[in-house]
């Protein structure tokens, strides 16, 4: 990418390889290898997995093995990576329907323990536990009913929160407590996100952001349409 070659990224001890091949992928795995040896580092070959991005002509290719430390490692068609359902289809649903469960899980929760709160206290804990979800900003391929349902599951809990019945207003609701709705809180989580994506120092980003995916990515066109085409 602009002249870099990007075939692995690091995150603490997380470690990702990318090729275009599965020859290619052998080799980072061989490297690995070596790596390990010669610096006494250990790998978990039972956490590790391959995710195979297909084309639709590809569908019905072998698959090689690709081993770590002996090991074969699973094909997957979705893993979870640092919190984030990631699918071989580039599907969000599965992260969609995480992020869903952890609202009614968090909402339950806070609601048990803080049930003799003032109404004010409930809002900032909503505010606090609630209103932020991770990794909504990556989503850009999925369902409309799932969204919906996580939409529901996030209007559901802060009605338990007030006290109100589910079938009030949102809107109205929303309005009288100060409190952004699940669409608000997904469009201004991802227009912050693209701020500090366009004012990142990083090399990696600063390549991203100095070619023409810059305006071509899908992930680009939909973050444009969410902010500033819908009504």
């Amino acid at each position: 990418m602009n002249g870099h070659l990007i075939n692995h990224i690091m995150y603490a001890d997380d470690l990702v390889f990318i090729s275009p091949s599965s020859a290619g992928l052998c080799q980072l795995l061989r490297e690995c290898e070596k790596f390990r040896m010669s610096h006494d580092v250990k790998y978990n070959a039972k956490k590790s997995a391959v995710m195979i991005f297909r084309s639709a002509t590809l569908k019905r290719c072998s698959i090689p093995e690709f081993k770590l430390k002996g090991v074969t490692l699973h094909v997957v068609a979705t893993y979870k990576y640092l919190g984030n359902y990631i699918s071989d289809d580039l599907s969000d649903d599965d992260d969609i329907n995480r992020q869903r469960r952890t609202l009614y899980v968090q909402g339950n929760i806070i609601l048990r323990r803080f049930s003799m709160c003032s109404l004010e206290v409930k809002l900032t804990l909503f505010r606090s536990y609630c209103s932020p979800m991770y990794g909504v900003q990556l989503w850009w391929n999925y369902k409309k009913s799932t969204l919906n349902r996580l939409h529901i599951a996030y209007h559901n809990i802060l009605k338990l929160f007030i006290g109100m019945s589910k079938y009030e207003s949102t809107s109205l609701l929303c309005t009288l407590f100060d409190v952004q709705c699940c669409q608000s809180v997904i469009r201004n989580m991802v227009y912050r996100f693209m701020c500090r994506l366009d004012s990142s120092v990083n090399c990696i980003l600063n390549d991203i952001l100095t070619s023409s995916l810059r305006f071509t990515s899908r992930i680009r066109k939909h973050w444009n349409k969410l902010l500033y085409m819908n009504t």
